[in-house]
């Protein structure tokens, strides 16, 4: 009776432990489908309610085989009660990380001294919904969109694999320097060299995805691309730092000697964010932006701190964007299941930080859903009030 009048206490999993739960939950092994259902059953009696997002459903839904996606889905579905992130377009819309900042920036802006339990509270009352499958209307209407869905999976393999690459212009050169650069011909970037292109192929043959079907069109197909907007930048004329501010959204002002050119381009990617969720919210970014620049806004610190980690990865994963959006519930959860490499990064980043420590809570990883009522078992009766 005691357990029955807490207040339901939020798990998000890491969808590769979904993913084993919904093989066995409909597996034609009996025992492996009565074990599924005593898990899953543990769980809401002890006032667990599983948190899902966009980004596992992705991952559920995106398999080749329409069947498998669906059994996979079929296992949200068949609890009695679950928990979802809503979307700032409509509770009933499974939210993913842009709706988490969006909250954040709203939060932030409207009380720019909030404290990180505040903060947390605030997002959580915006954006954490629960109630029965059925009303999660992504779940009801998604086959249709079924080869769209296994279209990012290959995307995402794509992504990864040349972030993790060794080549990479955002470096600790100081942007300055770049004032001196003038103009070059533009005719010089026509289209990548030969050699530009064995070079990035076989860092993705060797660091990237193992699933990527052809790095040599890959690193091709990313190289066109780059020598294309290089072409546009440069009819802008000017120095190679005015190219480089013209083309980025960000503020002179934001600029000094000091400035690299890793740290400009995660300015660049904070305003590109934060212009986005600015206009949804109907807030001047020009106005909000010494808020939004300044904040130590949770989602973005956990992605920054895993990436940076991530890059001491020998290979690249496809899932890798998935499983650091993931990261990012962790401070609107009670507890979050992260896989192994994503759990190491958080753990070397909580031993470095203890404001990071205390952001994101309660994490742990496992390899079997069959663990994880031991796992929640383990959480603090203190933190129930989180």
């Amino acid at each position: 009776l005691l357990v029955n009048m807490m207040a339901p206490r939020f798990v998000a999993i890491d969808s590769s432990i979904l993913i084993g739960w919904a093989t066995d939950a409909f597996a034609e092994d009996s025992k492996l489908r009565a074990g599924a259902r005593e898990v899953q059953t543990s769980l809401l009696d002890s006032n667990w309610i599983p948190l899902i997002c966009w980004h596992h459903f992705i991952e559920l839904a995106r398999h080749h085989n329409i069947e498998v996606a669906t059994r996979r889905i079929d296992l949200l579905k068949s609890f009695s009660q679950i928990a979802w992130l809503g979307s700032s377009y409509g509770s009933k819309i499974l939210g993913a990380v842009v709706d988490v900042f969006e909250a954040e920036v709203g939060t932030i802006v409207a009380a720019p001294d909030i404290d990180l339990i505040g903060l947390r509270k605030s997002v959580r009352q915006k954006l954490l919904q629960s109630g029965s499958p059925t009303d999660i209307d992504t779940l009801n209407n998604w086959k249709n969109l079924h080869p769209d869905i296994i279209a990012t999976a290959v995307h995402d393999q794509k992504i990864a694999s040349i972030a993790h690459s060794a080549h990479s212009i955002f470096n600790d050169t100081e942007i300055s320097r770049l004032k001196k650069k003038r103009r070059i011909d533009q005719t010089a970037f026509n289209r990548p060299l030969p050699v530009e292109v064995k070079k990035l192929a076989e860092d993705l043959k060797d660091h990237g995805d193992r699933r990527l079907l052809d790095p040599n069109r890959t690193a091709q197909d990313f190289l066109n691309m780059a020598a294309t907007k290089l072409m546009e930048s440069l009819k802008l004329g000017g120095t190679a730092f005015d190219i480089f501010l013209a083309t980025s959204d960000v503020l002179l002002s934001d600029i000094s000697d000091k400035t690299t050119l890793r740290m400009f381009a995660r300015l660049a990617r904070l305003r590109k964010l934060a212009r986005t969720a600015c206009n949804q919210l109907g807030i001047d970014l020009n106005r909000a932006w010494p808020r939004i620049r300044d904040a130590k806004i949770p989602s973005q610190t956990i992605k920054d701190t895993i990436r940076e980690a991530r890059k001491t990865a020998t290979r690249a994963s496809g899932s890798d964007i998935g499983d650091d959006y993931l990261a990012c519930l962790a401070p609107y959860v009670d507890v979050i299941i992260v896989d192994k490499r994503t759990h190491e990064f958080m753990t070397q980043g909580a031993r470095r930080d203890l404001s990071f420590r205390e952001m994101v809570g309660f994490f742990a990883k496992t390899t079997t859903y069959k663990q994880l009522p031991a796992i929640l078992a383990s959480y603090p009766s203190s933190r129930s009030s989180r």
